[in-house]
Parts: structure tokens; C-alpha cells; sequence
């Protein structure tokens, strides 16, 4: 079997010190600065989907990078949430809303795994994966160019795609949550796990 470039699980490592660096430079607020930070952000998104691509390519999927993968792009995308909330550009409640889903989504995770049940991804996670990588990548990209080009009216999309990325983020905590009351239910009522 031919071996990776690189292990999977450290790029997805890669990952864990850039998004406060990315940060750090972020709110120095400077032109240069803000360009660093998107930059960071950028490679943050692109090791996000090479971990990724290299654990299936190479068929080394393991139970600690499924793991792993998912912890690391909680870790980042806050990170860079907390950034932006820091320069104002993100309120705290969008920031709140999108902890408490995926901390919501990580129990509902946990308590199947107690009762010997596997909580299948859904649609909706993985398409507010999609929106949060695109929508950070258009958050700073506006932000360069608002440095750049402090003419150009474009200073609100910022603050505008950070909303369309909560609100994704609060109906896919509504999905799961409503796809998993019955687990929950059970496992509130100590219920055995119905094996039909």
C-alpha cells in the first residue's frame, strides 16, 4: 500500500496553532495584518479538506482522525469566530449560537454512543460545514478588500455573511435535535434501545 506524503493527522495538527496566529494578526487590525490573517484562514480551509482527501486516498481512516478531524475544525472555526467578534465584525449571540449547536450535536453524538447507537451525519451538518468554510473565506476576503479599498461599500458583508452562517448553523442544530428526540427521549427515560 503506498504511504501518504504526509500523515493525515498532522495536517489536520497543522491546523490547531494557526487559527490563533491567524487571530493574533487579525486584530492588530492593519492592512498587513488583516491580509496575513485571511491568508491563515485560507490555509486553514485548504488543510481542513487535504486531511481529508489523504485519509480516504490512502485508505487510512481511523477511528482517532474521525475523531480528531472534527475536534480540530471546531477548534479553528471559533477561534477565528472569537477573532472577528473581537473586531466586531461577528456579534456574541452568532458566536454563542454556533458553540451551543455543535456542543448540542457532540452530546447528542455521546449518547448514542452510550446506547450502542451510531449517530449518522446528516444533510444539514454537512451542508453548514460547507456554508461556515466558504462563508469565513468571504469574511476576510471583504476584509482585505475593505483595508485595501476602504471606498468600495462592502464594509457590512461581513457582519451579513457571519448571520447567513448562524442561522444555517441554528437550523441544522433543529434538524438534529429533532431527528434524535426519540434517542433522547429513550435515554432521558433510561428506556432500553429498541433494536427494530
Amino acid at each position: 500500500m503506498n504511504r501518504p506524503p504526509i500523515d493525515p493527522n498532522i495536517v489536520t495538527s497543522i491546523r490547531l496553532p494557526l487559527a490563533p496566529i491567524a487571530v493574533a494578526f487579525l486584530c492588530t487590525q492593519t492592512v498587513w495584518g488583516t491580509i496575513i490573517a485571511a491568508i491563515l484562514a485560507f490555509a486553514l480551509e485548504m488543510t481542513d479538506i487535504a486531511d481529508g482527501w489523504l485519509a480516504r486516498k490512502y485508505k487510512i481512516v481511523t477511528d482517532f482522525g474521525a475523531l480528531y478531524d472534527p475536534f480540530s475544525d471546531a477548534f479553528t472555526r471559533y477561534t477565528l469566530f472569537l477573532g472577528l467578534y473581537a473586531i466586531d465584525v461577528a456579534d456574541l449571540w452568532m458566536v454563542i449560537a454556533i458553540f451551543y449547536r455543535d456542543a448540542s450535536v457532540n452530546f447528542f453524538r455521546t449518547i448514542s454512543a452510550t446506547r450502542n447507537v451510531v449517530l449518522s451525519a446528516r444533510p444539514s451538518g454537512k451542508i453548514k460545514a460547507v456554508v461556515q468554510g466558504v462563508g469565513t473565506q468571504v469574511v476576510f476576503l471583504a476584509l482585505v478588500l475593505t483595508k485595501l479599498f476602504p471606498a468600495w461599500p462592502i464594509a457590512t458583508v461581513p457582519w451579513w455573511s457571519m448571520l447567513i452562517m448562524t442561522v444555517i448553523t441554528i437550523l441544522s442544530f433543529v434538524d438534529y435535535f429533532l431527528a434524535n428526540l426519540p434517542l433522547l427521549r429513550d435515554a432521558w427515560a433510561n428506556r432500553p434501545v429498541n433494536k427494530a
